[in-house]
């Protein structure tokens, strides 16, 4: 007896060993993001320990582990130099996790120097070796970043298809990747214009960052969700959460994350034509930008430059800094860069009277504006091509202008300024017409991410998202209004018989017929959408507890009214509900937590049954 409990218990031991020690690094991980210099100084006499001992997996770990803090200090070489040395005692190792951490670390880098190809390359190998280690919540991750890079190559449909993949069948507690998670798909619904859902991913993420996670992760945060007030158009939102990421980052001496919040809190400052605060800025970004090899943050610094120069007419400078910024640029695939790049040299030409050079730059950022649509047809780009209208009139009306100034002042080129109007003005004519055909298509997709961002796939009904902000706006108003708001949480009964006895198909039938017949059952005020699974949130104006209780029974006799396919004819499905009325001061948390409490009380006591609460 005893040989056999020594024996579960070894095994016991087996099978939880790694269990502690995935736990063990994932948390340094978050220790080393509040405290990089402190984890690059501690990994530092763990490589030593382990090169000493030749545990080759120990060490390759401990690579990996201050990669990831010379990253949060912002030191990309040294975060290079550990990747290389922790790639070659990985191999040695045969260490899938450890391989796995460093291509990620090392796909970051490649992602921060603009190098997309070895960034898409490295993430494949990541998620290979991740797949191989058997770590789910590493594959999910290594997923996640794949996204990152999709979205920066600008395929966001690809983008968002691994992360909807990913939320429909590889759900983790883990809030590191719940928080990247709902960073990235904020980001992708930023560019393609819907704010609002932008804002609410963001904002998700950094409170998951706040409660759990370390402070480079919250800094990293708080910039994004000042980059979605900045899209938004709430400047001043913006200005507090770049200071919020700026702080941060200075606390915890990470230098590219200073220099990254300077940059953005200088686009700021040029906007409201403070062009001294802008400059001061982006004299302090520029040399950690350089310093890094952060090539597109460089040369995005140097256009701010020329904005900045061309804003206080010293033409001068801003030459110096467009010729830099050419250089950088021609050695990046990056069209939008190209774009703005054009559009500046052609701002910069017209200063300086040379009309001809200033149309050719302007219709060559036209090209790379609609090559970025070409390659990003998902991106949400009303606003500027609104503008690039706009700005398309009033520079043919500004040209045609100087070039009539021209013609007068010679005659010997008349005939060359006569082809050259005509050219001007049937560019423009069919500029307007390419970019109102974008603009069509850029509304359609936008509306059909936007619906796709609130809606069940399987039901067509409101999804979690949908219906909880639903209840939180109604809660708002009913605080305001001085209305009654109550919210119902229902749960099939034996869900799970039906699955296993007549298949998922079946159990997908029952839900479909339920979405249809709350739709038909509820009042016109009334709301209702999946919460997940089987459970459903029902959220109602001032509904009394008849009103709870005629509703039950509508929707329980409409659901057997008909078979359902798959299911016998005389089957009856039959759910559970809990009803409760809000209180003054409640959340939506603790509003849902009394309903849940009820539902549960109703399945406890036989099921079929509605329980009211107060």
């Amino acid at each position: 007896m005893f040989q056999k409990i020594r024996n579960i218990l070894f095994i016991i031991l087996l099978v939880a060993a790694p269990m502690v020690m995935a736990q063990e690094w994932q948390q340094q991980r978050v220790e080393a993001s509040s405290n990089p210099d402190v984890w690059i100084e501690k990994t530092s006499e763990l490589i030593e320990q382990y090169d000493n001992q030749r545990q080759f997996e120990e060490l390759a770990m401990a690579y990996a582990l201050q990669a990831e803090a010379y990253r949060y200090s912002g030191k990309e070489s040294e975060a290079q130099r550990a990747i290389q040395e922790g790639l070659r005692f990985a191999e040695l190792a045969e260490s899938k996790i450890a391989k796995t951490l460093l291509k990620m670390n090392q796909t970051w880098y490649f992602l921060q120097r603009g190098k997309l190809r070895q960034a898409n390359t490295s993430i494949v190998y990541a998620i290979e070796y991740a797949k191989a280690s058997g770590n789910k919540d590493l594959q999910i991750e290594a997923e996640i970043l794949h996204a990152q890079v999709m979205q920066n190559t600008g395929d966001i449909a690809r983008a968002l298809q691994i992360l909807e993949q990913l939320n429909r069948s590889a759900y983790t507690a883990r809030p590191r990747l719940q928080m990247e998670f709902h960073a990235l798909i904020g980001s992708i619904y930023m560019d393609v214009g819907a704010n609002d859902i932008a804002l609410a991913h963001i904002q998700d993420a950094l409170d998951i960052s706040r409660e759990h996670l370390g402070e480079w992760d919250v800094s990293v945060l708080e910039y994004n969700l000042a980059r979605a007030y900045q899209a938004a158009g709430n400047d001043n939102q913006a200005e507090q959460h770049f200071k919020a990421a700026l702080e941060i980052s200075e606390a915890i001496n990470d230098e590219l994350g200073v220099a990254y919040a300077l940059f953005q809190m200088a686009s700021i400052d040029i906007a409201d034509k403070d062009y001294q605060q802008a400059l001061t800025r982006l004299n302090e970004a520029l040399p950690q930008f350089k310093s890094a090899a952060a090539h597109p943050m460089e040369a995005q610094s140097r256009l701010s430059m020329v904005s900045v120069y061309l804003g206080t007419d010293k033409l001068d400078n801003a030459l110096s800094q467009l010729e830099a910024a050419t250089s950088i640029i021609n050695t990046l695939t990056n069209d939008e860069l190209h774009q703005t790049l054009h559009e500046h040299w052609s701002d910069y030409y017209q200063r300086i009277g040379n009309y001809e050079a200033a149309l050719k730059h302007y219709k060559m950022s036209v090209n790379f504006m609609q090559k970025v649509q070409q390659q990003t047809r998902d991106k949400q780009v009303q606003e500027i091509m609104v503008r690039l209208e706009i700005k398309e009139q009033e520079t043919t009306n500004e040209l045609l202008k100087k070039e009539n100034e021209l013609q007068q002042l010679e005659l010997q080129e008349q005939q060359t300024s006569y082809y050259l109007l005509i050219w001007i003005i049937i560019s423009g004519f069919l500029v307007v017409i390419i970019v109102s055909a974008f603009l069509y298509q850029q509304w359609k997709a936008r509306k059909n991410f936007a619906e796709l961002a609130l809606k069940d796939d399987l039901t067509n009904a409101p999804n979690r998202r949908a219906i909880v902000r639903i209840c939180k706006k109604g809660l708002e108003q009913a605080q305001e209004q001085q209305r009654q708001l109550a919210l119902a949480v229902v749960d099939f009964d034996y869900f799970k018989t039906i699955n296993d006895q007549f298949g998922h198909d079946v159990g997908d039938n029952v839900l479909k017929r339920f979405a249809a017949v709350a739709k038909q059952s509820l009042r016109n005020h009334d709301s209702f959408g999946r919460l997940g699974g089987e459970e459903w949130l029902m959220v109602f104006f001032d509904a009394s507890k008849e009103d709870a209780k005629n509703i039950f029974e509508r929707i329980t006799e409409e659901l057997n009214k008909s078979p359902i396919d798959g299911l016998p004819n005389d089957y009856r499905v039959t759910f559970s509900m809990g009803f409760t009325n809000a209180h003054p001061d409640d959340s939506f948390d603790s509003l849902y937590k009394r309903a849940d409490k009820v539902l549960f009380e109703a399945k406890d006591k036989g099921r079929e049954r509605l329980i009211i609460t107060d």
